[in-house]
C-alpha cells in the first residue's frame, strides 16, 4: 500500500521535480488535494525572483556574443536558476512542457529565447487558443520557421505546415492544400526591428480553403480552426497525460480529457488539474513509469538532495569582484561558497551531456525522449553528474551529519536511507544486494572491517564511502526513472 509519503514524493516528481524529505514530509502533511490546488494557482504565490535583475548581472559576466545580442548561456543559466528556486514549479514544469511542443532554436540571439521562454511561463497554465495565437505572433517562432519571410506573392510554407503537423492536430489531418491555404493566411505575419507587426501590403486577402471553411481567412482563422479540432484535443491530452503520468492511456481516459478541454473552452490549467487529482496519476502503472529527462534528472537530483541553497544568489551578489568571469571556465558543483555561478552553467552543461540542450533542441519535433534518452553516451554522462554533484560541499556536510547523528546498524539501513531521500526508490533486491556488496567491501578495503563504526578517527573515510555509495544509487536503474 502506497504511504503519503510516496505518493506525496510522487507528485511534487511529476508536478515538479522533486524536493528533499522535508518539503515532501510537509506536503505529506498538508494533504495531496491542497497541495495540488497550490500548484494549480501559481498566482497564490509569488516567487521573488527579481528576473531582470538576474539576467543583467549573468550577462555582465559572460562574454558577449560578437553581433551584441544578450548571449543565450545567460538565458539558460536564468531559466535553470528558476527551476532550481521558483516555488511554483508546475509552472516551471509547464514551460519546460511548452518549449518542447511549441520548439524553436535561435543560437544567437539571447533576446528572442528569453522572451519566448517568458510567453511559455506567463500561458503555462493558460488558454491553449490565447498561447498558440501568440506563438504564431513570436518572434522566435517567426525567425525559426520563416514566418518572417511569408509575403502575399511568395508565401512561406514552413510555420503553416508545422502549426498542423507538430503543434495541432498532426499529420494524417490535412491536406497540402491546406497547407497553402493556411500560408496564405499568415502571410504579412512578419518582423520589424525584433518585434512582429503585420504588413497589410504583404497579406494575401483572397479567398482561401482551408479544412472546410472558405473565407477571406487570416492567422487568427487558422488558429481558431485548428484548436478547435478533435484530432488537436486529443494529441493534445494524450501529450499532457503522458507527460504527468504514463504512456499510452485507455482511450476513456482522454475522452473525459477532451470534454474537458472543450467545456473549459481550451483552458490547461482544467485539464492539467483533471490529471493530477485523477485515480489514474496515482495507480502504481504510473509510479517510475517515465524515463527522466536530462532537465528531470539534473533539478531533481539538485533538490532533494537539498542543495538549493547552494546555487541560491543574489542579483547584487553576481558581480566581477564576487564571482568572476572564471566562472564559466570553472564549472564545478563542489565549491562550498566562492563560484556559484559557475556551479550554475556546471548544471546547464550536466543537462547538455546528457542529452537535452536547453533553448536548444535538436529540430522543430523537440527531444523524442523515453527511451532515446538512454545510451551508452548519456548513461556515462549521468553518472559523471552523479559523482561530481555526491562531492558538493553541501552534501558532505549533509553526510557528516546524518552519520555521526544516526544510529545507524547495518549497510542497508544506510541505504534505506538514501533510497527514502531520493525517491523513494523501489529498490529491487539485485540492486540492494549489489549496493549492500559495494559499501562493504569498499569500506573493508581501508579498514579491514565490514563493520560500519562512525567514530570520529574514521569520519573521513567512511563519508568518502557514503560519498561513493550516494553516487551508484544515482547510477541504478531504479533511479533513472520517476
Amino acid at each position: 500500500m502506497e504511504t503519503n509519503y510516496t505518493l506525496a514524493a510522487h507528485l511534487l516528481r511529476r508536478a515538479g521535480f522533486g524536493d528533499d524529505p522535508d518539503a515532501v514530509n510537509k506536503a505529506s502533511q498538508l494533504g495531496l488535494s491542497r497541495v495540488t490546488d497550490a500548484m494549480l494557482n501559481p498566482d497564490r504565490t509569488p516567487d521573488g525572483i527579481d528576473d531582470a535583475a538576474m539576467i543583467a548581472q549573468l550577462a555582465k559576466l559572460v562574454p558577449e556574443n560578437k553581433n551584441g545580442f544578450l548571449p543565450v548561456l545567460v538565458v539558460k543559466m536564468w531559466w535553470t536558476y528558476r527551476m532550481l528556486m521558483s516555488p511554483n514549479p508546475l509552472v516551471e514544469k509547464m514551460t519546460l512542457f511548452w518549449h518542447g511542443h511549441f520548439t524553436s532554436k535561435i543560437t544567437n540571439i539571447g533576446e528572442l529565447m528569453l522572451q519566448q521562454n517568458q510567453l511559455y511561463r506567463d500561458n503555462a497554465l493558460g488558454n491553449f487558443r490565447t498561447l498558440a495565437l501568440a506563438v504564431s505572433r513570436n518572434p522566435a517562432m517567426l525567425v525559426y520557421l520563416n514566418g518572417n519571410q511569408n509575403y502575399k506573392e511568395h508565401p512561406n510554407e514552413n510555420y503553416a505546415r508545422e502549426l498542423m503537423e507538430i503543434f495541432t492536430c498532426g499529420i494524417g489531418n490535412y491536406t497540402e492544400d491546406d497547407v497553402k491555404a493556411s500560408a496564405r493566411a499568415f502571410s504579412g505575419w512578419n518582423l520589424q526591428r525584433g518585434k512582429f507587426v503585420f504588413n497589410p501590403r504583404q497579406h494575401d486577402d483572397g479567398l482561401k480553403t482551408f479544412m472546410g471553411r472558405t473565407g477571406n481567412l487570416n492567422g487568427d482563422d487558422i488558429v481558431d480552426i485548428l484548436v478547435a479540432h478533435p484530432s488537436t484535443a486529443t494529441r493534445l491530452c494524450e501529450q499532457l497525460f503522458t507527460y504527468f503520468a504514463y504512456p499510452d492511456p485507455k482511450p476513456e481516459i482522454i475522452a473525459a480529457l477532451t470534454q474537458t478541454y472543450y467545456k473549459s473552452g481550451y483552458d490547461i490549467k482544467a485539464v492539467v488539474g483533471q490529471i493530477l487529482r485523477s485515480q489514474a496519476f496515482y495507480e502504481a502503472k504510473a509510479q517510475n513509469a517515465i524515463i527522466k529527462c536530462p532537465v528531470q534528472f539534473v533539478i531533481g537530483t539538485a533538490k532533494m538532495l537539498g542543495l538549493t541553497e547552494y546555487f541560491k544568489l543574489k542579483p547584487e551578489d553576481i558581480t566581477p569582484q564576487n564571482d568572476d568571469a572564471r566562472a564559466f571556465r570553472s564549472t564545478s558543483l563542489t565549491r562550498p561558497n566562492g563560484n556559484k555561478t559557475g556551479g550554475l552553467a556546471a548544471l546547464v552543461i550536466a543537462m547538455r551531456n546528457m542529452g537535452q540542450d536547453i533553448l536548444a533542441p535538436p529540430n522543430v519535433k523537440g527531444w523524442d525522449g523515453g527511451e532515446d534518452w538512454i545510451n551508452s553516451t548519456t548513461l556515462l554522462a549521468r553518472s559523471s553528474f552523479a559523482n561530481a554533484i555526491a562531492q558538493n560541499a553541501m552534501v558532505t556536510a549533509m553526510l557528516n551529519d546524518d552519520i555521526l547523528t544516526s544510529e545507524l546498524s547495518s549497510a542497508s539501513d544506510l541505504i534505506d536511507q538514501f533510497a527514502i531521500r531520493m525517491g523513494p526508490l523501489p529498490l529491487s533486491s539485485a540492486t540492494r544486494a549489489a549496493l549492500v556488496d559495494y559499501y562493504l567491501n569498499s569500506y573493508k578495503e581501508f579498514t579491514g572491517d565490514s563493520r560500519i563504526q562512525f567514530g570520529r578517527k574514521s569520519r573521513v573515510r567512511q563519508v568518502n564511502r557514503v560519498k561513493g555509495l550516494l553516487a551508484l544509487i544515482m547510477a541504478t536503474p531504479e533511479y533513472q526513472v520517476c
